[in-house]
């Protein structure tokens, strides 16, 4: 990947909820890549993390105007993931974007296709399978250290987002979700170490039609519907 803008990789971050922070405290610690600017659909949170990070706080079509931004960070809800995505690419940015890629098999198809059309690059997370745990495990597979694997498990069991996130109503509507937003980290890890999925069966459900909000934050305390299966 080049950077167009200089020696350093610019990067320009879109969405500048909860998650970014971790971003963009960590962007620090790569020598390759520096942060140029942030945007997000709340303009005094984008001026907020632009103030604690040095950076220049943008609105969106800005921010994919930018010379200086040769690659988005796509931080956004799951449901704009794909309207973000694909105007960034448009603009001639490399994307990388949290999970879920898209909402959709066809709308992740043609993220791809428009990337490969214009020579650019597009990542998703989660990247946790290559972490030290997953290498590790990948490596003993390979020298037979347990055998022919035959099966493997998952689980994601918990309270609830509700009571940790100070703004989780994302998680609870279509795009979000257990299958979407935390399955991808188990799920990667699944097809690393096993394979291609060849076919799929599953059974959802609903635990509860609504939740409340327990952790701090301006939400706290107040109450919302579920859109999507939790269980």
């Amino acid at each position: 990947m080049q950077a167009k803008s200089g020696a350093k990789l610019g990067i320009g971050v879109i969405g500048c909820g909860n998650i970014s922070m971790t971003y963009l405290r960590n962007a620090a610690l790569f020598a390759g890549v520096e942060l140029r600017a942030c945007a997000d659909i709340s303009a005094d949170l984008a001026a907020l993390r632009a103030r604690e990070y040095g950076i220049r706080a943008l609105p969106v079509d800005a921010l994919l105007a930018d010379p200086e931004v040769d690659l988005v960070l796509n931080l956004t809800v799951p449901s704009a993931h794909f309207d973000i995505t694909h105007s960034a690419l448009s603009a001639g940015k490399h994307v990388f974007t949290e999970k879920p890629l898209a909402t959709s098999a066809g709308e992740g198809r043609r993220l791809v296709a428009e990337a490969s059309k214009r020579d650019l690059l597009l990542g998703s997370a989660p990247d946790t399978f290559l972490g030290a745990a997953g290498r590790r495990a990948r490596r003993l597979m390979d020298e037979g250290a347990i055998g022919r694997a035959v099966t493997g498990t998952a689980f994601m069991m918990g309270r609830g987002m509700e009571h940790w996130h100070p703004n989780p109503q994302f998680y609870y509507q279509p795009g979000g979700g257990p299958v979407f937003d935390m399955g991808p980290y188990y799920l990667t890890m699944l097809v690393n170490l096993l394979g291609p999925v060849a076919r799929v069966m599953a059974m959802t459900t609903r635990g509860q039609d609504e939740r409340l909000i327990t952790a701090e934050g301006p939400y706290k305390n107040t109450s919302f519907r579920v859109g999507t299966p939790t269980n």
